[in-house]
């Protein structure tokens, strides 16, 4: 199991039987074993979502995680 270097969560709006309900969209970038790294989203919390998330591609896990931090030459599509 790898190592959870960041996190990034988002309100989401979801229709609710009476109105709107709010969830939580979690991001989480993952390190694994050979210092490469990946990121996952899902609803739930940080350890769910690595465990169990849809992994991001690298283009859309930059949204997540702007101003550079990633590389795309250690990043696991």
């Amino acid at each position: 199991m790898g190592k959870i270097i960041g996190v990034n969560k988002r309100g989401l709006p979801t229709e609710a039987l009476h109105g709107v309900s709010d969830q939580t969209l979690t991001v989480v970038l993952v390190e694994g074993d050979m210092g490469d790294y990946a990121a996952y989203y899902g609803v739930g919390n940080k350890e769910y979502v690595m465990q169990f998330g849809n992994k991001l591609s690298f283009v859309e896990a930059c949204l997540h995680f702007p101003s550079g931090q990633l590389e795309k030459e250690k990043y696991r599509e």
